[in-house]
């Protein structure tokens, strides 16, 4: 690579840009921050252009660069039943973002292998199949036979795959700046509260239309607790929702238990914020819930960004079970198959706070969200990756 030229990183996303970052958004800002050229390359969506590839916007003083994809018609037919014509389709793609990026590329991080099953056509310095949700089909696997890695967060994605043959790496979800910086001056001030300023406040942080929460646990703690307050962030309708795939359909659950949040007196609706914003909320809480079933959600309920966004606050996370979790004591659990247990434990903390709130369990989970920070996972996955 020249001396006279940031590092070319393109990011394959599942998800296009928007207000709600996840870990591929977080991933680009704190790529160009450590200096690099970020090129981050949207789903292929219907539009009206007349390229395949083009620049929709800019931001960071040009170092990132994201890349709008329009769709092929007949992809999906292809990619399951002439799997050889849908690479040479998969092959358009990659020209036209290789034309745009205009030179080397050193490293792809494909979130997206739907698309781009062939990561080889790339000609990159490396290349990573990151693999955070549980996807399913024979062109994963195709996919990952041409990466240099295959990363996920979850184990239980990495047994799915175990028999691809790369190296693979478990890693932790990342924690963005600002939530790293709110959790270094909670440690430095040594700010460990150890019982509620006024109401207890609980708070949950994700996406309201996601299939795969347990509903059903979430009312009945909200009904039986009229006197905590329940805040809540992120999507709850499809208006400017980037997290939701065009043409989704809300599961009639789902729409009952958002139209019950909106008519309780205890319960705040904040929609999307930005991550400061949402910093600042957060450091605001006593507790948080975290409401994945591992019998419904995709990925088992085996992790979830949001988990470490709590840990750095501190506070105590009652939540279902967590794979990834199992064997610490960073979240208070109930059992894989005993969700309905999940208002009995919440009724624990809210009866017993301080027993959960100590010093020492504060500064556990203070310290486990700082050794997992968005810089920290970047060092691991590219030392992981370098030639030995």
């Amino acid at each position: 690579m020249s001396n006279n030229r940031p590092k070319n990183i393109v990011i394959l996303s599942t998800e296009p840009w928007g207000k709600m970052l996840l870990s591929k958004m977080h991933y680009a800002i704190e790529l160009v921050d450590k200096g690099y050229k970020v090129f981050f390359v949207n789903p292929p969506r219907e539009s009206q252009g007349d390229k395949l590839a083009s620049v929709i916007e800019t931001q960071k003083d040009g170092n990132l660069v994201i890349i709008e994809t329009k769709t092929i018609a007949g992809s999906l037919f292809f990619r399951h039943k002439l799997f050889f014509i849908y690479k040479l389709i998969a092959g358009r793609y990659t020209r036209a973002i290789k034309k745009i990026v205009d030179g080397p590329i050193d490293e792809v991080w494909n979130f997206n292998p739907h698309t781009y099953v062939d990561l080889r056509s790339f000609h990159a310095g490396k290349t990573m199949l990151l693999i955070y949700d549980f996807y399913k089909g024979e062109h994963v696997f195709k996919a990952a036979e041409t990466a240099d890695a295959v990363i996920s967060v979850s184990q239980v994605i990495l047994d799915h795959y175990k028999d691809v043959t790369p190296p693979k790496l478990l890693l932790q979800h990342g924690l963005g700046k600002h939530f790293e910086e709110k959790a270094l001056e909670r440690v430095r001030k040594k700010e460990f509260n150890q019982y509620p300023a006024g109401k207890l406040k609980a708070g949950y942080v994700g996406n309201l239309l996601r299939v795969g929460m347990n509903t059903s646990v979430g009312t009945q703690i909200i009904e039986s607790h009229p006197d905590v307050e329940f805040h809540f962030w992120g999507p709850c309708s499809l208006e400017e929702n980037n997290v939701n795939g065009a043409g989704t359909t809300v599961a009639p659950e789902l729409i009952a238990f958002i139209e019950f949040l909106q008519k309780r007196e205890n319960v705040f609706l904040h929609g999307v914020m930005g991550q400061q914003e949402l910093a600042e909320g957060l450091a605001k809480m006593d507790t948080f819930l975290f409401l994945y079933s591992p019998r419904t959600e995709m990925n088992g309920a085996s992790n979830s960004h949001k988990l470490l966004e709590y840990l750095s606050t501190g506070k105590v996370i009652v939540s279902t079970c967590v794979s990834n979790y199992l064997g610490t004591d960073l979240l208070l659990m109930c059992g894989k198959e005993e969700e309905e247990k999940l208002p009995e434990l919440f009724k624990e903390v809210v009866n017993n706070f301080s027993l959960y709130s100590s010093e020492e369990q504060q500064l556990k989970r203070l310290n486990f969200a700082l050794d997992n920070t968005y810089t920290r996972q970047i060092e691991r996955i590219q030392q992981f990756v370098q030639p030995q």
